[in-house]
């Protein structure tokens, strides 16, 4: 269908842009009235709202207050518990090792009420390589090797409830997976023992069946005086590869092997859309 006449991109989008803004700001403030600017929390969501007359300029310096300094997009991040890659390093001693990261693709009619995408996370270690050993030349094969089997096509991880577990601990793998089906975990543990150039072993391999009900919706309960949602566990979805990196052991950044769709900057490997 063709675009109507006098179409205007700018009023397009304009009006896009305010329709998801404003709702966002509107739930972010939600018990403060609109069109009042008398205490500073009213002020502030009367400067994030955009108006049918804002300037490009006027459009984008209320993206940034409600985004960056209102703290919208800090409360976008998952809460992590974690400590500082120093004192963790301080105190353990390690292989050094290749994380996978996997992510369920955004919808909508899925995620529109704040469901949260599921991940997953493969993670081996390297035990013919140490800190001193391991160099750029061996972090551009696993990179090369990862880019292959992920991405070219894209490596699609069915997780599921049934756990698959992959133990050769000489070879740096102790992995434990949730799929669909058995078929589904030997699938991606092999691709996973591709990238060292290792052979499957059906001696290594454990499907554990399970019986236990994982409800899609899991139902509400209340926390500190509000009713919330429960946790999902072991949801079933697909999950997307979406980057991997590298660990060394006294180095506190890791080395980005492979990026899809620019998530890491100075990837070895750059993948475009998956």
């Amino acid at each position: 269908m063709a675009l109507p006449e006098n179409f205007s991109e700018w009023e397009h989008l304009q009006d896009t842009v305010r329709l998801w803004h404003n709702k966002a700001v509107n739930k972010w403030f939600k018990n403060q009235p609109e069109n009042d600017i008398s205490t500073p929390k009213r002020a502030l969501r009367h400067a994030c709202t955009m108006k049918d007359g804002d300037t490009a300029t006027m459009t984008m310096m209320r993206l940034w207050l409600f985004d960056v300094t209102a703290g919208h997009a800090q409360s976008l991040q998952t809460p992590i518990y974690g400590i500082p890659v120093q004192e963790f390093q301080r105190d353990s001693k390690f292989k050094p090792q290749i994380k996978l990261y996997f992510k369920e693709s955004y919808d909508f009619e899925k995620h529109g009420d704040g469901t949260e995408q599921v991940r997953g996370e493969i993670g081996f270690r390297i035990m013919n390589k140490t800190a001193e050993t391991i160099s750029r030349a061996d972090a551009e094969q696993y990179a090369l090797e990862i880019k292959n089997e992920f991405t070219t096509p894209p490596l699609i991880w069915k997780k599921g409830k049934y756990k698959c577990t992959y133990l050769d601990l000489d070879n740096g793998f102790d992995l434990r997976l949730l799929c669909t089906s058995k078929t589904e975990g030997q699938s991606t543990v092999q691709s996973v023992l591709k990238i060292l150039d290792k052979t499957f072993s059906d001696n290594n391999f454990q499907f554990i069946e399970n019986t236990k009900e994982f409800p899609v919706n899991p139902g509400t309960h209340r926390v500190y005086g509000r009713t919330v949602k429960k946790f999902r566990q072991r949801p079933t979805a697909d999950v997307k590869f979406t980057h991997a990196q590298l660990l060394i052991p006294g180095q506190v950044k890791p080395v980005n092997l492979v990026s899809v769709n620019g998530r890491l900057r100075n990837a070895i490997q750059n993948v475009g859309a998956v």
